[in-house]
C-alpha cells in the first residue's frame, strides 16, 4: 500500500487516540506546580485547593514545590510541561503580574500559559519582632527619615507582594528602607522572629500564631478596611497612607495549548471546588477572599493589575535589587 493511502488511516487513528484521551480525562494523577517553598500561605492555600479540585476530578493532585527567583523557577518549569491538562500552576501577584514588569523573564504569561481562573485575593500585614522599638507606622517612618537605608524589610523575592508593599511604603512615606529578598516568605519571617530582619509584610495567617504567642507585633494592614483576623490593627490608609492599599492574588494557569474540552472539564471541577463552603472557610482563615472567574476575567485582572503596578515599578526609588 502506498504512503498516500496509509497517511489518512494513520491520521484517523491518531485523532481517535486523541479524542479518547480527552474523553477519559483525567485518568491519572495531576501535578500542581507551586512556585514557593512549603510552609508559607501560598503553599498552604495551594494544598487546600489541590485537594479540593482533585476530589472534584476524581484523581489525586500531587503538589510539586519549585521555589526560587520570586516564583520564576516554578513558572519556567510549569511552562515546559506537556499541554495535556495534567500539569497546572499557581500564579501570584509577583510571578504572573509584577515579575514581567521588572525584568525580562524566561517565561511569557501571554504565550507560554493558558489562563484558567482567579481563586483568591488577600491583603498583607506588616509585622516586626516584639523586641523591636517600633510600635506604629510613624515610629518606623521617623527612624527611616533619620537614618535612610538603615532599616530593612524582607520578602519572598523580587516582585512579590511583600516586595511591592515595602516599595510602596518607601514611596508613600518618602523614606528609604532596604529590601532583602529571600527564597520564600517563610524564611524572611523566620529572620524577623530571630530579630535579624526589621520587618516584613506577610499574609496574616503566616503571622497570626506568632502574634498571638507574643513574638510578633502587627503594625499595619494593606487592605481597604481592617482584617477580621486582626481587628485591632490599623490599615495603612488609617495611618495616613491612602495610596497604600493592595492585595496579593492567586490564580490557576496551564501550559499553553491544552485542548478546550480538557480545560472545560478542569474548570468545572475548579468551580465546584471553589464553591465548597469548607474550602471557602479555609481560605478565609488564611486571610484570603475565595473566588473563581472565567479565563477572560483573569486576563482582564492581569491587565488592570499590571497597569497599576507599572506605576509603582516606574516611580523614583524603585530598585529591583
Amino acid at each position: 500500500m502506498k504512503f498516500r493511502h496509509i497517511l489518512p488511516i494513520l491520521l484517523g487513528a491518531a485523532l481517535q487516540v486523541s479524542a479518547h484521551a480527552a474523553d477519559s480525562y483525567p485518568d491519572r494523577p495531576l501535578h500542581f506546580v507551586v512556585n514557593f517553598p512549603p510552609g508559607g500561605a501560598s503553599d498552604s492555600m495551594a494544598r487546600l485547593f489541590g485537594e479540593a479540585v482533585g476530589t472534584a476530578l476524581g484523581q489525586p493532585v500531587i503538589v510539586e514545590n519549585k521555589a526560587g527567583a520570586g516564583g520564576a523557577i516554578g513558572m519556567v518549569y510549569a511552562a515546559k510541561q506537556p499541554a495535556d491538562g495534567y500539569t497546572f500552576t499557581i500564579g501570584t501577584l509577583g510571578s504572573s503580574i509584577v515579575q514581567p514588569l521588572i525584568q525580562k523573564t524566561p517565561y511569557d504569561m501571554t504565550t507560554d500559559f493558558q489562563p484558567i481562573s482567579l481563586i483568591a485575593t488577600g491583603p498583607a500585614v506588616l509585622v516586626v519582632n516584639t523586641a523591636s522599638p517600633y510600635k506604629t507606622i510613624e515610629d518606623i517612618v521617623r527612624t527611616a527619615k533619620q537614618q535612610p537605608g538603615v532599616l530593612n524589610f524582607g520578602s519572598g523575592g523580587i516582585g512579590t507582594f511583600a516586595h511591592l508593599t515595602g516599595q510602596m511604603f518607601n514611596q508613600a512615606a518618602d523614606i528609604r528602607i532596604t529590601h532583602v529578598p529571600y527564597k520564600g516568605g517563610a524564611q524572611a519571617l523566620n529572620d524577623v522572629l530571630a530579630n535579624q530582619l526589621d520587618m516584613i509584610a506577610v499574609d496574616p495567617p503566616s503571622a497570626l500564631p506568632q502574634i498571638r504567642a507574643g513574638r510578633l507585633r502587627a503594625i499595619a494592614y494593606t487592605g481597604a478596611k481592617r482584617s477580621p483576623l486582626l481587628p485591632d490593627v490599623p490599615t495603612f490608609a488609617e495611618s495616613g497612607y491612602t495610596d497604600l492599599i493592595g492585595a496579593n492574588s492567586w490564580s490557576i494557569w496551564m501550559p499553553a495549548g491544552v485542548a478546550q474540552n480538557i480545560t472545560a472539564t478542569f474548570t468545572k471541577a475548579l468551580n465546584e471546588a471553589m464553591e465548597s463552603p469548607e474550602l471557602q472557610h479555609r481560605f478565609q482563615e488564611l486571610g484570603a477572599e475565595p473566588m473563581h472567574s472565567s479565563p477572560e476575567e483573569l486576563r482582564q485582572f492581569v491587565q488592570s493589575e499590571s497597569a497599576r503596578y507599572q506605576q509603582v515599578v516606574n516611580a523614583p526609588g524603585f530598585r529591583p535589587e
